[in-house]
């Protein structure tokens, strides 16, 4: 019995022993079929390798995702398939396994089968016994690729501010923190690791008033929920002042509490310096205007009185004078006409000053202007008992391109100052060619030598400064400006030239300059040249006898007088008209026939331009010859006078010869 029931206990654990046997193979199988249904289910990338670096087995995401099939992606070694530019990384996370590292977490690319890339992100770990590879990836390509877009936002974005320096900020209320986006450290040339709370070191480049006005717009933001816009100055590391231009608004909670301020700031600087700048040349024309105004004012109001002092001592000097009278009127006269300089040196610095000359150059004959320019001090040297001598080089062409009148004003000028500063001996014009490029270009030098007071060398800087002379005692003992030089010198500048000096004190100097024309062939002149001679010929002819009729148009009782008399003394048979104004002139004309209008610019009522406007017109009118009588010398006046329809020119005080040969030119 106890035998039996051995046996059968004995059954019953060997039948116990197999029902467990048999329920471990059954949920083994159970498992088994789970793991092959998560494996080929699943939405993850599985895969079991080995270390020589090829796929075992893989799910069907794998060759889902990647488009190859199970035998093309064990068939060969999974690096095949890796990105070129991440072989080298995966190759280095397949080193670390076989060197025992146990887990790996990484991220590669992948070539899919239709060319594309997609990116996974890998946990990968061996098992050290078998040497097997388990691994399983996930596609966060959509990850990778918005993380890459929104750091090219971030990069484009701070390189948008850093070109329109603009910067970002937010202020914590709570915590009173600052936060910057990395163009305001650059703005404010703040190190971005500064270590200091950075609201303190901002607070600290602001100065005292704009850092008042700047706080109590933000405190009106927070208690008006309300954006604010502010301008401020703040100071950098170097003690530069530079200005900022800000933006704010308050951040609201859910229960519409401030909690916040955040905006953008943007360097102003050098908007500010351009506005200052724009400002400043604004302030700088209008000045030059009103300087402009002043001095046509100053050249009309001071010129029309001289032009009665010039012109009716010029007509005393042709009638019969005793000797004590005549010498009386050419002091006058020479005074006047002293007087005319200083003015018309004056006039020239200011227009050379403020830019407004530029050459004009035209054919002229140099030998006949270097003459003309002798002949205007022969009266001085006879006075003077001194010689004056032009030496002409052979070489030097007959004719040239230049401005006559500039060339000219810088040859008075330097020999003017040469006969002033010489009592005994000569003064030498001496004019010789240094260059001659193919007979196109000649490069002349202009030399004028004296035997006179001579300059020291410490003064020699001196006398090319404006109002300045060498010797202040030579003010008043030579008079002058003081400008010649000076306007000479900017003359020359237009040209690529400047005056050289060479003297000697109490022996004499050597003023020079070098100036390159452009060659005029001469017997493209003749007729010109005849014509000079021809007109220097009639101007010493005093009387004519045309009869003509001839208006002037003259607001000033002397120069209206004066220039009556001119006239008749120049052409005694003719009739002369004379009326106030524009108006009247227009009204006269109407009824009455002239040859020759004299017109002075400035008049009341109606003023010559208005008035030669109105008379061109009259298509009757239309070839009358108009001359202006101006006192006024500025710039673009004789191009105004042309273009309103005159004739011609002339600039009060005007001399006896200039008005004879305009009215021997029309009549």
């Amino acid at each position: 019995m106890n035998d039996f029931s051995n046996s059968l206990f004995d059954a019953q654990q060997k039948i116990k022993s197999l029902e467990v046997e048999l329920a471990y193979y059954k949920n083994r199988d159970a498992l088994q079929q789970n793991f092959e249904y998560f494996f080929n289910e699943t939405t993850d990338l599985i895969c079991i390798a080995n270390l020589d670096g090829y796929f075992l087995k893989i799910n069907n995401a794998f060759t889902n995702t990647l488009g190859y099939s199970e035998t093309e992606l064990i068939s060969e070694k999974f690096i095949r398939y890796v990105h070129p530019d991440d072989v080298d990384k995966t190759l280095s996370e397949l080193r670390n396994l076989k060197e025992g590292i146990n887990t790996i977490n990484f991220k590669n690319r992948y070539q899919k089968k239709d060319g594309s890339n997609i990116w996974l992100q890998w946990i990968s770990t061996v098992n050290k016994e078998t040497k097997i590879i388990f691994a399983i990836a996930r596609d966060v390509t959509e990850i990778i690729t918005t993380q890459e877009k929104l750091t090219q936002s971030e990069k484009l974005l701070n390189e948008s501010q850093k070109m329109a320096k603009i910067g970002s900020w937010e202020f914590d209320l709570n915590t009173n923190e600052l936060y910057w986006s990395d163009e305001l450290y650059n703005i404010f040339e703040i190190n971005k690791n500064i270590k200091k709370d950075l609201s303190d070191v901002y607070m600290n480049k602001i100065p005292v008033e704009d850092k008042k006005k700047l706080i109590e717009l933000a405190e009106k933001s927070i208690l008006e929920k309300k954006s604010y816009e502010v301008e401020h100055r703040f100071v950098t590391t170097d003690n530069k002042t530079k200005w900022l231009l800000g933006f704010g608004e308050p951040i609201l909670n859910k229960d519409r509490e401030v909690i916040k301020l955040r905006g953008i700031a943007k360097d102003i600087t050098e908007k500010k310096e351009i506005d200052a700048a724009i400002k400043a040349k604004e302030f700088a024309e209008l000045a030059n205007r009103a300087k402009s105004e002043f001095l046509a004012n100053m050249s009309h109001e001071i010129r029309t009185p001289l032009n009665g002092v010039i012109g009716f001592s010029d007509l005393l000097l042709k009638t019969k004078l005793d000797a004590n009278q005549t010498i009386y009127m050419n002091n006058v006269n020479h005074s006047a006409n002293l007087l005319l300089d200083i003015i018309n040196d004056i006039l020239d610095f200011s227009k050379i000053e403020s830019g407004k000359f530029e050459l004009f150059p035209e054919p002229v004959n140099i030998r006949l202007l270097s003459q003309q320019v002798i002949d205007l001090f022969k009266t001085h040297i006879i006075n003077k008992k001194i010689d004056l001598t032009l030496l002409i080089s052979e070489k030097v062409p007959e004719f040239i391109f230049a401005d006559i009148v500039k060339l000219k004003q810088v040859l008075v000028n330097l020999i003017g100052n040469a006969v002033k500063f010489t009592n005994f001996g000569e003064v030498v014009l001496q004019i010789e060619e240094i260059k001659n490029f193919k007979n196109k270009f000649t490069t002349l030098r202009f030399s004028v030598i004296d035997t006179g007071i001579g300059i020291k060398k410490e003064n020699l800087n001196k006398i090319f400064q404006s109002f300045v002379q060498e010797d202040a005692s030579n003010n008043k003992k030579f008079g002058g400006t003081g400008l010649g030089l000076s306007i000479s010198n900017r003359i020359l500048e237009k040209c690529n030239s400047k005056i050289e000096v060479n003297s000697v004190h109490g022996e004499g100097s050597d003023f020079n300059f070098k100036v390159t024309f452009k060659i005029f062939p001469s017997f493209k002149l003749e007729n010109q040249d005849l014509d000079l001679h021809t007109q220097t010929k009639i101007e010493h002819k005093n009387e004519y006898n045309q009869k003509s009729n001839i208006l002037i148009v003259e607001d000033n009782k002397i120069n209206m007088l004066l220039c009556k008399k001119m006239i008749k003394f120049i052409s005694p048979n003719c009739t002369i008209f004379e009326v106030e104004n524009g108006q009247e002139a227009l009204e006269l004309l109407e009824k009455t026939k002239v040859d020759l209008i004299l017109l002075d610019i400035q008049m009341p009522i109606k003023n010559g331009y208005e008035t030669t406007i109105e008379i061109r017109k009259n298509n009757k009118l239309k070839n009358l010859p108009i001359i202006a009588l101006t006192a006024g010398i500025m710039v673009g006046e004789k191009e105004k006078c042309f273009d309103s329809g005159m004739n011609d020119y002339i600039s009060k005080p005007f001399k006896l010869s200039e008005l004879q040969t305009v009215i021997n030119k029309y009549t």
